[in-house]
């Protein structure tokens, strides 16, 4: 038995995103190609449920099963499409996503998730997960303010994956989406090293197959040849972020082919691409009559060895050292509050005797330093006390699987 699965990250961010119609559409037209049916897809940034309802019933004929996951404000912008039937559904939003305050990334606003379809294939269960995880607008380590917040996702998406992939009802477990994270991240060498996951591309047997227009390197996001891509300094020849990993109950799975594609509309004279990703597409082969491999208990799983142990341990100190961050900026904004207090009481001036423009200028001072003093005390309250105490059990539950006896509260 052959399986076929495509993901993608469409870009569908409208009033922001370039041609979104015209790409969709475009998208729709390859999935209604007969000569190229898939079995599963999954699509990420479909934030409106509007163009997630459009290529629903543009493409129900061919693939009559889907499921949209509703999170956040906007939708998660994660769903996905099967020609087999979808026998259950479960999603788990992240603990943590971003700020509110920065209100120019939306990742908070958009309610990351990793979402899971059982589906059936000729009474082979195969569980997909479908994720978007943080992006990362920084591209250097030491600039990047939402990394522990990727290690945590990639922790809460492990522990989502063993919860829900029980060996006694799972066939095989596909993990696809935009992760956000390079082939060498701490993050996704986390998860492919707890979760025993392979990885298609690199683990595929006919390497010499690919897509002739997009070439054989891997990359899916940041390619200098795409004109939706805005170009900077750490951009190279592209990331490869995009991903289908897999794992098979009795290791009876193999990925034939695997590859990078989608990228230029074919046959359009105004040179439109499909988005500023590459979709990632995987051929496996499964063989139904392999010998079933026995079962190991939960209490005896370990870690797999010891570099999946070092990387752990290597996530954990990103996570206290965000901890630690977290705690020198409640102290910033105490000590912001006590600037703006004192501003607020003075530079008031007598009302009787000041100007006009004087009077305003107090009345705009003090509603300013009213709405600073606000912000920061929501930070020193509310804010940073619930991303510690987030941070904190994410990397309690990485010191539990360590034998850690140290615990943050």
């Amino acid at each position: 038995m052959q399986l076929r699965v495509l993901t993608l990250n469409i870009w569908g961010v409208h009033y922001l995103a370039k041609l979104i119609d015209q790409r969709i559409q475009a998208l729709v037209q390859h999935l209604l190609n007969t000569d190229v049916i898939y079995d599963i897809i999954g699509l990420q940034e479909v934030w409106s449920k509007t163009d997630y309802l459009y290529i629903r019933d543009q493409i129900k004929n061919i693939y009559p099963h889907s499921y949209y996951f509703l999170s956040g404000l906007f939708g998660s912008g994660c769903c996905i499409f099967s020609r087999h039937p979808i026998i259950g559904v479960y999603e788990h939003l992240y603990t943590l996503n971003g700020f509110p305050h920065k209100i120019q990334h939306g990742d908070y606003f958009a309610g990351k998730l990793i979402g899971l379809c059982k589906i059936l294939i000729n009474d082979f269960v195969v569980n997909v997960y479908n994720t978007h995880l943080h992006a990362n607008y920084h591209h250097v380590i030491p600039q990047d303010i939402y990394l522990g917040h990727r290690i945590c996702q990639a922790y809460e998406l492990i522990q989502f994956i063993e919860s829900t992939s029980s060996a006694e009802t799972t066939n095989l477990t596909i993990l696809l989406g935009d992760l956000n994270l390079t082939s060498t991240d701490l993050g996704f060498q986390l998860i492919r090293g707890v979760l025993q996951l392979h990885d298609s591309f690199l683990d595929r047997i006919n390497k010499d197959i690919f897509d002739p227009s997009v070439g054989n390197n891997g990359m899916t996001c940041d390619l200098p040849d795409n004109p939706y891509v805005i170009p900077h300094e750490h951009q190279g020849d592209g990331e490869r972020i995009d991903y289908i990993l897999f794992r098979a109950r009795h290791d009876n799975v193999k990925c034939l082919e695997a590859y990078p594609t989608l990228h230029k509309v074919p046959n359009n004279a105004t040179g439109l691409y499909y988005s500023d990703h590459l979709a990632m597409y995987a051929l496996f082969e499964i063989d139904r009559n392999a010998s079933e491999k026995a079962i190991k208990p939960l209490e005896d799983v370990e870690i797999a060895d010891e570099q999946t142990r070092e990387i752990l341990h290597s996530a954990c100190i990103i996570v206290e050292e965000t901890i630690q961050r977290i705690q020198r900026q409640r102290l910033y904004c105490a000590f912001a509050v006590f600037i703006l207090v004192f501003i607020l009481f003075s530079i008031n001036g007598n009302s009787l005797t000041n100007s006009y423009l004087y009077t305003t200028f107090t009345i705009i001072k003090n509603l300013l330093c009213i709405i600073g003093i606000a912000v920061c005390v929501w930070f020193i309250c509310l804010g940073k006390p619930v991303e510690r105490n987030a941070l904190s059990s994410i990397q309690n539950a990485m010191r539990i699987r360590l034998r850690a006896a140290h615990f943050t509260y």
